[in-house]
Protein backbone atom coordinates (compact mmCIF):
# COMPACT_ATOMS: atom_id res chain seq x y z
CA UNK A 1 0.00 0.00 0.00
CA UNK A 2 2.92 2.64 0.77
CA UNK A 3 3.98 1.94 -2.64
CA UNK A 4 0.73 4.17 -3.98
CA UNK A 5 1.44 7.27 -1.39
CA UNK A 6 3.52 10.12 -2.58
CA UNK A 7 4.49 12.79 -1.31
CA UNK A 8 3.08 16.75 -1.08
CA UNK A 9 6.22 17.49 -3.72
CA UNK A 10 5.52 14.74 -5.72
CA UNK A 11 1.74 16.14 -5.82
CA UNK A 12 2.57 19.51 -6.98
CA UNK A 13 4.73 17.84 -9.84
CA UNK A 14 2.29 15.92 -11.03
CA UNK A 15 -0.33 19.25 -10.96
CA UNK A 16 2.80 20.85 -13.26
CA UNK A 17 3.01 17.75 -15.21
CA UNK A 18 -0.71 18.51 -16.25
CA UNK A 19 -0.32 21.84 -17.11
CA UNK A 20 1.93 20.98 -19.55
CA UNK A 21 -0.59 18.07 -20.85
CA UNK A 22 -3.41 19.70 -21.16
CA UNK A 23 -6.40 20.36 -17.81
CA UNK A 24 -10.15 19.97 -17.60
CA UNK A 25 -9.91 23.93 -17.65
CA UNK A 26 -9.38 24.49 -20.88
CA UNK A 27 -12.64 23.45 -22.20
CA UNK A 28 -14.51 24.55 -19.33
CA UNK A 29 -12.86 28.08 -19.45
CA UNK A 30 -13.10 28.45 -23.82
CA UNK A 31 -17.11 26.99 -23.86
CA UNK A 32 -16.28 25.11 -26.87
CA UNK A 33 -12.72 25.66 -27.04
CA UNK A 34 -13.47 29.32 -28.86
CA UNK A 35 -9.79 30.68 -27.72
CA UNK A 36 -10.15 34.60 -26.77
CA UNK A 37 -7.53 36.71 -25.00
CA UNK A 38 -8.59 36.37 -21.77
CA UNK A 39 -8.23 32.41 -21.75
CA UNK A 40 -4.69 32.72 -23.04
CA UNK A 41 -3.99 34.83 -20.22
CA UNK A 42 -5.43 32.57 -17.49
CA UNK A 43 -3.57 29.73 -19.45
CA UNK A 44 -0.26 31.86 -19.09
CA UNK A 45 -0.46 32.00 -15.36
CA UNK A 46 -0.69 28.31 -14.80
CA UNK A 47 2.46 28.05 -16.95
CA UNK A 48 4.28 30.74 -15.04
CA UNK A 49 3.26 29.40 -11.69
CA UNK A 50 4.62 25.95 -13.21
CA UNK A 51 8.08 28.12 -13.76
CA UNK A 52 7.99 30.07 -9.74
CA UNK A 53 7.54 26.07 -9.05
CA UNK A 54 10.42 24.41 -10.97
CA UNK A 55 12.34 27.33 -10.15
CA UNK A 56 12.18 27.24 -5.93
CA UNK A 57 12.45 23.89 -6.15
CA UNK A 58 15.53 24.15 -7.71
CA UNK A 59 16.63 26.55 -5.45
CA UNK A 60 16.40 23.97 -3.08
CA UNK A 61 19.04 22.11 -4.24
CA UNK A 62 21.11 24.01 -6.50
CA UNK A 63 24.18 22.31 -6.23
CA UNK A 64 22.75 19.61 -7.47
CA UNK A 65 20.64 21.03 -9.88
CA UNK A 66 23.81 22.96 -11.26
CA UNK A 67 25.36 19.74 -12.10
CA UNK A 68 22.29 18.46 -13.85
CA UNK A 69 22.35 21.55 -15.80
CA UNK A 70 25.87 21.22 -16.81
CA UNK A 71 24.96 17.37 -18.42
CA UNK A 72 24.26 17.96 -21.86
CA UNK A 73 25.76 21.59 -23.98
CA UNK A 74 23.69 21.02 -26.94
CA UNK A 75 20.31 21.91 -25.90
CA UNK A 76 21.65 24.63 -23.95
CA UNK A 77 23.52 25.95 -27.43
CA UNK A 78 19.97 25.48 -28.72
CA UNK A 79 18.37 27.84 -26.64
CA UNK A 80 21.59 30.03 -27.23
CA UNK A 81 20.17 30.16 -30.64
CA UNK A 82 16.78 31.07 -29.87
CA UNK A 83 17.88 34.27 -28.08
CA UNK A 84 19.98 34.85 -30.78
CA UNK A 85 17.35 34.66 -33.42
CA UNK A 86 15.68 37.63 -31.95
CA UNK A 87 18.29 40.18 -33.59
CA UNK A 88 16.76 39.16 -36.77
CA UNK A 89 13.50 38.14 -36.19
CA UNK A 90 10.04 39.06 -37.86
CA UNK A 91 9.16 40.01 -34.36
CA UNK A 92 11.38 40.26 -31.71
CA UNK A 93 8.59 40.79 -28.63
CA UNK A 94 6.97 37.81 -29.73
CA UNK A 95 10.48 35.74 -29.90
CA UNK A 96 11.60 36.78 -26.63
CA UNK A 97 8.05 36.36 -24.81
CA UNK A 98 8.51 32.59 -25.94
CA UNK A 99 11.72 32.26 -25.41
CA UNK A 100 10.80 33.07 -21.72
CA UNK A 101 8.19 30.47 -21.43
CA UNK A 102 10.85 27.64 -23.81
CA UNK A 103 13.36 28.59 -20.79
CA UNK A 104 10.93 28.08 -18.20
CA UNK A 105 9.83 24.85 -19.53
CA UNK A 106 13.25 23.35 -19.62
CA UNK A 107 14.41 24.82 -16.37
CA UNK A 108 11.46 22.13 -15.00
CA UNK A 109 12.98 19.63 -17.03
CA UNK A 110 16.18 20.16 -14.62
CA UNK A 111 14.12 20.35 -12.06
CA UNK A 112 12.72 16.39 -12.77
CA UNK A 113 16.30 15.50 -13.81
CA UNK A 114 17.54 16.61 -10.43
CA UNK A 115 14.86 15.51 -8.25
CA UNK A 116 13.41 12.37 -9.64
CA UNK A 117 15.15 9.64 -11.37
CA UNK A 118 14.15 8.60 -15.10
CA UNK A 119 11.86 5.76 -13.39
CA UNK A 120 10.53 7.92 -10.76
CA UNK A 121 9.29 10.35 -13.61
CA UNK A 122 7.64 8.15 -14.95
CA UNK A 123 5.65 6.69 -12.38
CA UNK A 124 4.46 10.51 -11.58
CA UNK A 125 4.08 11.05 -15.37
CA UNK A 126 1.84 7.94 -15.40
CA UNK A 127 -0.03 9.15 -12.13
CA UNK A 128 -1.22 12.12 -14.17
CA UNK A 129 -2.12 10.86 -17.39
CA UNK A 130 -4.39 8.10 -15.81
CA UNK A 131 -5.54 11.43 -13.73
CA UNK A 132 -6.24 12.72 -17.26
CA UNK A 133 -7.34 9.24 -18.97
CA UNK A 134 -10.08 9.52 -16.19
CA UNK A 135 -11.25 12.73 -16.88
CA UNK A 136 -11.66 12.56 -20.86
CA UNK A 137 -13.44 9.50 -19.94
CA UNK A 138 -15.67 11.49 -17.54
CA UNK A 139 -15.83 14.45 -20.08
CA UNK A 140 -17.24 12.57 -22.37
CA UNK A 141 -20.45 11.15 -19.98
CA UNK A 142 -20.81 14.58 -18.61
CA UNK A 143 -19.75 16.99 -21.08
CA UNK A 144 -20.29 15.69 -24.77
CA UNK A 145 -20.85 18.46 -26.65
CA UNK A 146 -16.88 19.24 -25.46
CA UNK A 147 -15.10 16.03 -25.16
CA UNK A 148 -16.98 14.38 -28.45
CA UNK A 149 -16.59 16.28 -32.17
CA UNK A 150 -13.33 17.73 -33.54
CA UNK A 151 -12.27 18.67 -37.05
CA UNK A 152 -15.37 18.21 -38.69
CA UNK A 153 -15.53 14.30 -37.32
CA UNK A 154 -18.96 14.85 -34.93
CA UNK A 155 -18.06 10.89 -33.40
CA UNK A 156 -14.35 11.70 -33.02
CA UNK A 157 -13.19 12.08 -29.21
CA UNK A 158 -10.91 15.40 -28.41
CA UNK A 159 -11.26 14.64 -24.26
CA UNK A 160 -10.26 17.59 -21.82
CA UNK A 161 -8.05 18.68 -25.21
CA UNK A 162 -8.84 21.18 -27.96
CA UNK A 163 -8.65 18.58 -30.83
CA UNK A 164 -8.67 15.04 -31.44
CA UNK A 165 -4.71 14.61 -32.89
CA UNK A 166 -3.85 16.21 -29.47
CA UNK A 167 -5.71 13.55 -27.60
CA UNK A 168 -3.93 10.77 -30.09
CA UNK A 169 -0.96 12.04 -29.63
CA UNK A 170 -0.94 12.89 -25.90
CA UNK A 171 -2.42 9.24 -25.08
CA UNK A 172 0.21 7.64 -27.96
CA UNK A 173 3.09 9.18 -25.15
CA UNK A 174 0.87 7.51 -22.39
CA UNK A 175 0.53 4.17 -23.59
CA UNK A 176 4.56 4.15 -24.45
CA UNK A 177 5.25 4.91 -20.44
CA UNK A 178 3.01 2.15 -19.52
CA UNK A 179 4.05 -0.41 -21.61
CA UNK A 180 7.39 0.72 -20.85
CA UNK A 181 6.78 0.29 -16.50
CA UNK A 182 4.55 -2.73 -17.60
CA UNK A 183 7.41 -4.14 -18.94
CA UNK A 184 10.33 -3.04 -16.49
CA UNK A 185 8.43 -3.74 -13.14
CA UNK A 186 7.68 -6.55 -11.38
CA UNK A 187 4.79 -4.89 -8.76
CA UNK A 188 1.16 -3.94 -10.01
CA UNK A 189 2.22 -4.57 -13.25
CA UNK A 190 -1.73 -4.99 -14.09
CA UNK A 191 -2.98 -1.39 -13.48
CA UNK A 192 0.06 -0.43 -15.51
CA UNK A 193 -1.07 -3.23 -18.74
CA UNK A 194 -4.82 -1.42 -17.41
CA UNK A 195 -3.23 1.81 -18.42
CA UNK A 196 -1.52 0.76 -21.59
CA UNK A 197 -5.11 -0.54 -22.73
CA UNK A 198 -7.47 2.50 -21.76
CA UNK A 199 -4.72 4.59 -23.45
CA UNK A 200 -4.85 2.33 -26.84
CA UNK A 201 -8.71 2.51 -26.31
CA UNK A 202 -8.37 6.48 -26.29
CA UNK A 203 -5.92 6.89 -28.91
CA UNK A 204 -8.64 4.40 -31.08
CA UNK A 205 -11.49 7.07 -30.29
CA UNK A 206 -9.46 10.04 -31.19
CA UNK A 207 -10.21 8.91 -34.57
CA UNK A 208 -6.33 10.16 -35.47
CA UNK A 209 -5.08 7.67 -37.72
CA UNK A 210 -1.36 8.65 -37.12
CA UNK A 211 -1.54 8.37 -33.45
CA UNK A 212 -2.93 4.83 -33.84
CA UNK A 213 -0.28 3.65 -36.48
CA UNK A 214 2.51 5.32 -34.22
CA UNK A 215 1.24 3.72 -31.17
CA UNK A 216 1.69 0.03 -32.46
CA UNK A 217 5.68 1.01 -34.29
CA UNK A 218 6.51 2.39 -31.01
CA UNK A 219 4.58 -0.89 -29.09
CA UNK A 220 7.19 -2.80 -31.40
CA UNK A 221 9.75 -0.79 -31.28
CA UNK A 222 10.66 -1.71 -27.60
CA UNK A 223 10.13 -5.23 -28.26
CA UNK A 224 12.97 -4.77 -31.36
CA UNK A 225 14.93 -2.61 -29.03
CA UNK A 226 14.13 -5.61 -26.05
CA UNK A 227 15.72 -8.11 -27.69
CA UNK A 228 17.59 -6.57 -30.58
CA UNK A 229 20.43 -4.70 -29.61
CA UNK A 230 21.58 -7.22 -26.87
CA UNK A 231 22.74 -9.37 -29.26
CA UNK A 232 25.88 -10.06 -30.64
CA UNK A 233 27.45 -7.09 -33.30
CA UNK A 234 27.72 -10.01 -35.99
CA UNK A 235 24.22 -10.64 -35.85
CA UNK A 236 22.47 -7.55 -34.66
CA UNK A 237 23.48 -5.42 -37.42
CA UNK A 238 22.38 -8.12 -40.42
CA UNK A 239 19.01 -8.10 -38.66
CA UNK A 240 19.15 -4.24 -38.43
CA UNK A 241 19.45 -3.72 -42.00
CA UNK A 242 17.08 -5.96 -42.88
CA UNK A 243 14.43 -4.34 -40.81
CA UNK A 244 15.52 -0.98 -42.04
CA UNK A 245 15.79 -2.05 -45.94
CA UNK A 246 12.02 -4.04 -44.73
CA UNK A 247 10.80 -0.46 -43.43
CA UNK A 248 11.80 1.14 -46.26
CA UNK A 249 10.25 -1.09 -48.84
CA UNK A 250 6.79 -1.08 -46.98
CA UNK A 251 7.23 2.96 -46.92
CA UNK A 252 7.38 2.76 -50.19
CA UNK A 253 4.59 0.54 -51.02
CA UNK A 254 2.55 2.59 -48.69
CA UNK A 255 3.50 5.86 -50.60
CA UNK A 256 2.97 4.23 -53.96
CA UNK A 257 -0.75 3.02 -52.95
CA UNK A 258 -1.46 5.89 -50.95
CA UNK A 259 -4.79 6.38 -52.65
CA UNK A 260 -6.16 2.64 -52.06
CA UNK A 261 -4.67 2.05 -47.95
CA UNK A 262 -6.16 5.96 -46.94
CA UNK A 263 -8.87 5.34 -48.51
CA UNK A 264 -10.24 2.80 -46.65
CA UNK A 265 -10.00 4.70 -43.77
CA UNK A 266 -11.72 7.75 -44.81
CA UNK A 267 -8.29 9.71 -45.08
CA UNK A 268 -6.98 10.78 -48.85
CA UNK A 269 -3.01 11.74 -49.43
CA UNK A 270 -3.18 15.44 -48.68
CA UNK A 271 -2.94 13.46 -45.36
CA UNK A 272 -5.64 16.28 -43.73
CA UNK A 273 -4.27 19.34 -46.14
CA UNK A 274 -0.49 19.23 -44.87
CA UNK A 275 0.41 17.77 -48.44
CA UNK A 276 -0.22 21.25 -49.85
CA UNK A 277 1.05 22.94 -46.49
CA UNK A 278 4.62 21.75 -46.85
CA UNK A 279 5.53 22.90 -50.43
CA UNK A 280 4.57 26.05 -49.63
CA UNK A 281 6.70 25.85 -46.05
CA UNK A 282 9.49 24.91 -48.17
CA UNK A 283 8.81 27.56 -50.43
CA UNK A 284 9.15 30.36 -47.16
CA UNK A 285 12.37 28.47 -46.00
CA UNK A 286 14.22 29.08 -49.05
CA UNK A 287 13.82 32.92 -48.49
CA UNK A 288 15.67 32.50 -45.56
CA UNK A 289 17.57 28.80 -45.49
CA UNK A 290 20.09 30.12 -42.97
CA UNK A 291 18.68 31.50 -40.13
CA UNK A 292 15.20 31.42 -40.62
CA UNK A 293 12.46 33.88 -39.20
CA UNK A 294 13.24 33.82 -35.66
CA UNK A 295 12.17 31.62 -32.74
CA UNK A 296 8.10 31.41 -32.39
CA UNK A 297 7.31 34.60 -34.99
CA UNK A 298 6.78 33.38 -37.74
CA UNK A 299 3.22 32.15 -37.17
CA UNK A 300 1.86 34.67 -34.73
CA UNK A 301 -0.10 36.56 -37.31
CA UNK A 302 2.80 37.27 -39.57
CA UNK A 303 2.28 38.71 -43.01
CA UNK A 304 5.06 35.72 -44.52
CA UNK A 305 2.45 33.48 -42.39
CA UNK A 306 -0.52 34.61 -44.14
CA UNK A 307 0.94 34.14 -47.73
CA UNK A 308 0.92 30.36 -46.70
CA UNK A 309 -2.58 30.62 -45.78
CA UNK A 310 -3.71 32.23 -48.83
CA UNK A 311 -2.02 29.10 -50.93
CA UNK A 312 -3.70 26.16 -48.56
CA UNK A 313 -6.99 28.42 -47.49
CA UNK A 314 -6.88 27.38 -43.78
CA UNK A 315 -5.37 28.59 -40.81
CA UNK A 316 -2.24 26.48 -40.30
CA UNK A 317 -1.42 27.08 -36.47
CA UNK A 318 2.44 25.52 -37.79
CA UNK A 319 3.90 23.87 -40.15
CA UNK A 320 2.84 20.34 -38.59
CA UNK A 321 6.02 19.21 -38.68
CA UNK A 322 8.32 19.87 -36.27
CA UNK A 323 11.32 19.30 -38.70
CA UNK A 324 10.30 22.15 -40.86
CA UNK A 325 9.05 24.29 -37.90
CA UNK A 326 12.79 24.24 -36.72
CA UNK A 327 14.34 25.17 -39.84
CA UNK A 328 11.81 27.51 -40.49
CA UNK A 329 11.93 29.73 -37.26
CA UNK A 330 16.10 28.81 -36.67
CA UNK A 331 17.39 28.08 -39.85
CA UNK A 332 19.82 25.43 -41.07
CA UNK A 333 21.48 26.41 -38.03
CA UNK A 334 19.11 25.68 -35.50
CA UNK A 335 18.67 22.37 -37.50
CA UNK A 336 22.15 21.94 -37.60
CA UNK A 337 22.66 22.39 -33.88
CA UNK A 338 19.15 20.47 -32.96
CA UNK A 339 20.37 17.15 -35.17
CA UNK A 340 24.32 16.96 -33.59
CA UNK A 341 22.90 16.93 -29.93
CA UNK A 342 20.15 14.60 -30.92
CA UNK A 343 21.92 12.00 -32.98
CA UNK A 344 25.23 12.28 -30.28
CA UNK A 345 22.37 10.98 -27.61
CA UNK A 346 20.36 8.38 -30.02
CA UNK A 347 24.34 6.59 -30.65
CA UNK A 348 24.88 7.04 -26.99
CA UNK A 349 21.63 5.43 -25.87
CA UNK A 350 22.18 2.05 -28.17
CA UNK A 351 25.66 2.31 -26.37
CA UNK A 352 24.71 2.53 -23.02
CA UNK A 353 22.24 -0.21 -23.62
CA UNK A 354 24.95 -2.77 -25.01
CA UNK A 355 27.38 -1.44 -22.29
CA UNK A 356 25.13 -0.94 -19.24
CA UNK A 357 21.37 -3.18 -19.91
CA UNK A 358 19.27 -0.80 -17.66
CA UNK A 359 15.95 0.14 -18.41
CA UNK A 360 16.32 3.83 -18.17
CA UNK A 361 18.71 3.91 -21.25
CA UNK A 362 15.90 1.80 -23.13
CA UNK A 363 13.71 4.36 -22.85
CA UNK A 364 15.83 7.09 -23.61
CA UNK A 365 15.41 5.09 -26.78
CA UNK A 366 12.24 4.57 -26.82
CA UNK A 367 11.67 7.96 -26.21
CA UNK A 368 13.49 9.38 -29.15
CA UNK A 369 11.74 7.16 -31.65
CA UNK A 370 7.93 8.50 -30.46
CA UNK A 371 9.78 12.25 -30.62
CA UNK A 372 10.74 11.39 -33.93
CA UNK A 373 7.26 9.80 -35.13
CA UNK A 374 5.30 12.68 -33.15
CA UNK A 375 7.27 15.26 -35.32
CA UNK A 376 6.34 14.12 -38.28
CA UNK A 377 2.75 14.86 -38.80
CA UNK A 378 2.96 17.50 -35.69
CA UNK A 379 5.43 20.08 -33.99
CA UNK A 380 6.91 19.32 -30.57
CA UNK A 381 10.57 20.32 -31.19
CA UNK A 382 10.76 23.59 -28.79
CA UNK A 383 7.64 24.12 -27.75
CA UNK A 384 7.12 26.08 -24.94
CA UNK A 385 5.27 24.92 -22.03
CA UNK A 386 5.12 21.35 -23.71
CA UNK A 387 4.97 18.46 -21.94
CA UNK A 388 7.06 16.50 -24.80
CA UNK A 389 10.27 19.07 -24.70
CA UNK A 390 10.01 18.96 -20.86
CA UNK A 391 10.01 14.83 -20.44
CA UNK A 392 13.24 15.42 -23.87
CA UNK A 393 15.49 17.39 -21.52
CA UNK A 394 14.59 15.07 -18.48
CA UNK A 395 15.25 12.29 -20.58
CA UNK A 396 18.15 13.05 -21.49
CA UNK A 397 19.87 14.62 -18.60
CA UNK A 398 18.53 11.96 -16.04
CA UNK A 399 20.38 9.24 -18.60
CA UNK A 400 23.61 11.06 -18.13
CA UNK A 401 23.51 11.30 -14.36
CA UNK A 402 22.35 7.30 -14.38
CA UNK A 403 25.69 6.63 -16.60
CA UNK A 404 27.51 8.97 -13.66
CA UNK A 405 26.03 6.84 -11.17
CA UNK A 406 27.36 3.32 -12.94
CA UNK A 407 30.40 3.88 -13.64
Amino acid sequence: MRKFLISAEEIVTIICLMIYSGTPLEPLMTNGFTLKEGDRLIARLLFTCTYIVGLSLITLRWKKASYVFSKDKFIWILLGVCILSSFWSLDSDTTLRRILGLAGTMFFGVYLASRYTLKEQLKLCAYMLGISAFMCILFAVIFPQYAIGSAGDSTAWRGIYHQKNVLGMRFLLSGAIFFFLAMTTRKNRWILWFGYVVSGLLVLLSKSTTSLGNFIIITAAFLIYYRILNLKYKVMIPVVTFLATFGIAFYTLFVSHADTILGTVGKDTTLTGRAELWPAVLQMIAKRPWLGYGYGAFWENSSESSLIVQTVQWKAPNAHNGFLDLWLELGLLGLIVFAIGFVINLLRAVYLIRWNQTSQNLWLLVYFTYTILSNLTETTFLEPNSLEWTLYVSAILSSKLSTRANL
